[in-house]
């Protein structure tokens, strides 16, 4: 990630669920300060279980969970900075 790069992107298409969600808590959690938020990719074609628990998430950083403006097949985690 650049230094000016504010966002991390994380593709979860075809993990099971416990598994993205796991990865996701670490991601949120290491995230380096100043990163504004993590944009999360698990598509939209095969059924919504991941996108469901992606934006279930919650924690001591993660300020928001919402849903992509530019594609459905992601979501935007917001953090604290």
């Amino acid at each position: 990630m650049a230094k000016t790069d504010k966002s991390i992107r994380i593709d979860v298409h075809g993990m099971y669920v416990e598994d993205a969600v796991e990865l996701l808590q670490r991601r949120v959690a290491g995230a380096p300060p100043g990163t504004e938020k993590i944009v999360v990719v698990h598509g939209y074609n095969r059924g919504t279980a991941l996108k469901e628990a992606v934006r279930r998430l919650r924690g001591p950083r993660i300020v928001e969970v919402a849903p992509s403006f530019t594609n459905e097949g992601e979501t935007v985690i917001w953090l604290r900075r």
